[in-house]
């Protein structure tokens, strides 16, 4: 995982992106600007609750009651395994608070009091932390941190300016942090930034497979992804009620966002690794099904959870949390790698499917696929159902027997279906057909010197998907082939499928027969025989 937020330096931290959910949860209308003093007013509007991911229980008198919906906070709010956003009219400002997990607040005059946990903040915003006033201007962004005792807890300015009435009025910046306890304002020296969680990843970033709402966000506006479709910086992927979306990097990896989440685009970048993709996890949780050794950095153990939290990044495997490592750094920089944890009894495994390279076209069809020993593997094209057998000797290798009758010429969509134990995972790929062999004609051979000139023409008839691909034309010299009595050559055909054939080559003994074979990429060939 790569944090957002920089480690520990005299600097300014990065402000949490515009993308991040936090920001649509700003409540219409333009708030008062902040005010000189820390006054507070009664008010009438109560703190709510717009969104929640996980679970979080809210205090109704003297009992806590679990929440499953959005609505008004009038007493008190805690987290458990998850987050909430609330927006607040405290004080007559429209901000908003994201609410990290394993926190607790209270209503106090109308106004967020924040008692424990971690807690992201937006302006313009007036809350209270451990009884202590604190007014983010319009545009401010904070974080605040109230660990367990032992450790010390903080206000950090991330974005913009604020102040906090610390016994006295204590004015902050973008970069600093007070101390609760004393009132010391120091630098901002970083932290988990459990709010901004990230992957980067190597290659292309396409959908691979979705169920239910799945969109794609975009300036322009939302619409439904489709299966294929590739992402491109500055877009994110958001997933409704009920619904998930699976995506993979095209050199290893693959992410499947849950339910009511979003994953952004930070950026795409050259680098000495190849082309480098960030995403953001701003909303929700995101299940890493890579395989060892992928490219996907910032998921610690694969086929697990992961899931913005107080602990950071949390990597969840069903009710057995495993949290990152206390050690790992704050800092932007790929998190260390564990092994994987001793098997326990009734562990869920799972379900992966990863597919051998396909040629780019086919006599008729045929593909590998890696997946879970056990598990059913299957390919559908068009109407027909085709199953993989598994390869013995090779537990998690399946192959595809050739079909009868074949598949027809031409362009097919395949899409390569895995199921086990209630899991599935689908692959989706084109597929070229191709059984019409190269047609050859006007073939000479003329001699000049020492050289014998072969020309002719070549032209493919096959489908258009292969007419501008490549032909690999083959000359030998006499009935049997002594070393170096044969050549090879490779011809590029133009969009119409045709090339010209010109192949120089050293004469022969009188009476040598000449055989020239062009066979297409599908292993299709003709032939021809010169006296």
């Amino acid at each position: 995982m790569r944090a957002a937020v920089p480690g520990p330096r005299a600097a300014r931290p990065a402000p949490l992106p515009l993308g991040l959910a936090l920001a649509a949860l700003l409540v219409a209308g333009a708030g008062a600007r902040a005010q000189t003093s820390s006054v507070q007013t009664p008010q009438t509007t109560p703190l709510r609750l717009q969104q929640l991911l996980g679970r979080a229980e809210r205090q109704e008198g003297l009992t806590w009651r679990p929440v499953s919906g959005s609505g008004p906070v009038t007493q008190g709010l805690r987290t458990g395994n998850g987050r909430a956003w609330l927006s607040s009219a405290g004080g007559g400002r429209a901000g908003s608070l994201l609410v990290g997990a394993s926190s607790r607040l209270r209503v106090y005059r109308g106004e967020a009091d924040l008692q424990a946990g971690q807690f992201l903040l937006a302006g313009p915003l007036a809350v209270h932390v451990l009884g202590s006033h604190l007014v983010l201007e319009p545009g401010a962004q904070a974080r605040v941190d109230l660990p367990p005792s032992s450790a010390a807890p903080r206000v950090a300015v991330l974005e913009g300016r604020a102040r906090l009435a610390l016994g006295r009025v204590t004015n902050l910046q973008a970069g600093q942090q007070v101390a609760l306890r004393g009132g010391q304002v120091t630098p901002f020296t970083g932290g988990d930034p459990w709010y901004a969680a990230q992957f980067v990843g190597l290659g292309r970033v396409t959908v691979q497979a979705t169920r239910g709402p799945v969109y794609v966000a975009r300036a322009s506006g939302r619409q439904i992804v489709g299966v294929g479709a590739a992402l491109e910086a500055g877009e994110r992927l958001q997933t409704g009620e009920g619904a998930w979306a699976e995506i993979h990097f095209a050199e290893g990896g693959d992410l499947r966002l849950q339910a009511s989440s979003e994953l952004g685009v930070l950026g795409i970048q050259r680098t000495a690794r190849g082309r480098e993709v960030t995403l953001q996890l701003t909303r929700g949780s995101a299940w890493n099904v890579a395989q060892g050794g992928a490219s996907l950095v910032g998921s610690a153990l694969r086929g697990s959870v992961f899931q913005v939290g107080a602990a950071g990044l949390t990597q969840t495997f069903g009710a057995a949390p495993l949290g990152r490592p206390a050690s790992s750094p704050a800092a932007p920089s790929p998190a260390p790698r564990r092994p994987d944890p001793p098997p326990t009894t009734g562990e869920p495994q799972v379900l992966t499917l990863q597919l051998a390279e396909v040629a780019g076209a086919q006599r008729n069809l045929s593909l590998e696929a890696t997946s879970l020993p056990g598990a059913r593997v299957s390919v559908r094209v068009g109407r027909r159902s085709l199953p993989l057998t598994a390869v013995a000797g090779q537990p998690g290798r399946f192959r595809l027997t050739p079909p009868a009758p074949a598949l027809p010429e031409g362009t097919a969509s395949v899409q390569v279906r895995a199921e086990w134990r209630g899991q599935v995972r689908t692959r989706t790929l084109p597929v070229v057909i191709d059984r019409t062999p190269p047609a050859l004609s006007r073939v000479r051979a003329e001699r000049s010197g020492r050289v014998l000139l072969l020309s002719g023409e070549v032209r493919d008839a096959g489908t258009a998907a292969t007419r501008a691909g490549r032909l690999a034309v083959t000359v030998r010299l006499g009935g049997q082939t002594p070393p170096g009595a044969s050549f090879t050559r490779s011809l590029t055909l133009a969009a119409n499928g045709a090339a010209q054939l010109r192949v120089p080559l050293p004469t022969p003994a009188p009476g040598t027969p000449v055989r020239v074979t062009v066979r297409d990429e599908a292993g299709n060939e003709t032939y021809a025989l010169l006296p």
